[in-house]
């Protein structure tokens, strides 16, 4: 175990020019119908396009056997060697646009470490900050959830998707477009696109679709349908995992309350992915 109160507050910072590419890839990977949003008519960036953008650029020999950076400079050196994107919350101050030059300042907010019926738990939280000038345009609080090996147990997962949805698109990833994806966020992350050490490492039965691809789409999906470029807040929680050629629906609606929601479900209603949008 760690000492968690050495590493809260651990910050790093990069500052970056937004280019085409690689918004560009993400255009040619969502598709035709949803292209006009990745760049709105003031060129400002699709609402995930920042996932794009501030990537880790590690020497080869900082790579660990997951294809992460290895622990232990920014991120805390947990021996757990499972890593999962569990959640997000993001609040947009302003737009980001093309060409803008702009900082990202990451800080360590939390180290919750936890131990369940399923083992030792460690969930971290960083803060995410995009300025330009000092002026804050993105703030995003992301969650991500370290864990030991287990083999995966698909039983486990039974919430089911409860909302009548006003749009519905089924959608199947395969290998080619994990690989796209995650060369336009430069994630070498092997569980997307390594079948034998995902299975025989990791315990998973097949390549997992990237939790921020799935929440890209979500909302992506939701603004279509609602014809908006852009919204004030978007959650995403991580319910189960979509794996490779499995198809899902994106789907979501406009509550009675005015709340926009969304959400990615299976062919049987067990959900994959919740979020939830404001205006």
């Amino acid at each position: 175990m760690i000492d968690a109160n050495e590493w809260i507050g651990r910050q790093v910072s990069d500052i970056q020019t937004i280019e085409a590419w690689p918004l560009n890839g993400l255009k040619s990977l969502i598709g035709p119908e949803l292209q006009r949003d990745a760049v709105d008519a003031r060129a400002a960036v699709h609402p995930c396009a920042h996932w794009l953008y501030f990537v880790p650029v590690t020497e080869q020999s900082g790579i660990d056997v997951d294809g992460h950076p290895k622990r232990g400079d920014f991120i805390p050196p947990l021996a757990l060697p499972r890593r999962m994107w569990a959640k997000s919350a993001i609040t947009f101050a302003g737009d980001i646009m093309l060409g803008d030059r702009i900082e990202k300042v990451s800080t360590i907010a939390s180290v919750d470490q936890k131990s369940g019926k399923s083992g030792e738990l460690v969930f971290l939280e960083i803060d995410h900050k995009y300025l330009q000038d000092s002026r804050l345009l993105r703030h995003e609080t992301q969650t991500i959830v370290y864990r030991d090996h287990q083999r995966y147990e698909d039983s486990i997962f039974t919430q089911l998707a409860d909302e009548m949805p006003q749009w519905s698109h089924p959608t199947r990833l395969g290998p080619v477009e994990l690989f796209r994806y995650s060369a336009i966020t430069f994630n070498a992350h092997r569980i997307h696109y390594d079948a034998d050490y995902t299975r025989n490492v990791e315990g998973y039965p097949s390549i997992i679709v990237q939790g921020q691809f799935i929440a890209t789409l979500a909302l992506s999906r939701a603004l279509a349908a609602l014809g908006m470029p852009r919204c004030k807040k978007f959650t995403f929680k991580a319910v189960k995992p979509v794996f490779s050629e499995q198809t899902v629906f994106i789907e979501g609606r406009k509550s009675e309350d005015g709340k926009i929601l969304a959400w990615a479900r299976q062919e049987d209603g067990r959900l994959n992915m919740t979020a939830e949008i404001e205006l």
